[in-house]
Formats: structure tokens, C-alpha cells, sequence
């Protein structure tokens, strides 16, 4: 079993920032990214765990990191994992 942060380096296109993962997604429209953000919000809500999110125009930056443990636990990995598939699939 892979430990967390071994986890996390492998996620394409996040970076590890001591106990945070990030990833900025490029939208063609602000409308899109707003719509994106959107559906992550449902899933957190759903998981009951929730991101960090930036919006800047059609760029949105989204980190994730266990703030009652004070940590990157094994549920930003999962959201991470589900964020990707929300952009990829519309669905996660």
C-alpha cells in the first residue's frame, strides 16, 4: 500500500504543497469553469469534504487537504481523483 504523498505525486497535474494537493484547470469560457465548480461543489457536499477553490476568469484552482487532521489524507487523494474525472467525464 502506497503512502499518501507517494499517492499524491503521481496524480497528474497536481502538485504536493506540504499537506495540500492543487491542480488549476483552464476553461475555454468563464461560464464553464463556473459550471465545473458547480459539480464539484455537489460531490464535496455529497462526501462532506470540501476544496479550496480560486476562480480567476476561465482558471480555476482547486486544493484539497484534511483540515481536521491537519493533513493530506487518503480523501484528497480520492477528490482529487474525482475532480479529474469530473473534467474529463462530466461525471464522477
Amino acid at each position: 500500500m502506497k503512502d499518501v504523498k507517494t499517492e499524491a505525486k503521481e496524480l497528474e497535474g497536481w502538485s504536493l504543497e506540504g499537506e495540500k494537493i492543487r491542480k488549476s484547470f483552464s476553461f475555454d469560457t468563464y461560464f464553464e469553469g463556473i459550471s465545473f465548480v458547480s459539480k464539484l461543489a455537489v460531490y464535496a457536499e455529497g462526501v462532506q469534504h470540501h476544496p479550496h477553490v480560486t476562480i480567476d476568469h476561465t482558471n480555476v484552482t482547486v486544493q484539497w487537504t484534511t483540515v481536521d487532521q491537519g493533513a493530506l489524507t487518503a480523501k484528497d487523494i480520492a477528490a482529487a481523483k474525482a475532480s479529474d474525472n469530473l473534467l474529463n467525464s462530466g461525471h464522477i
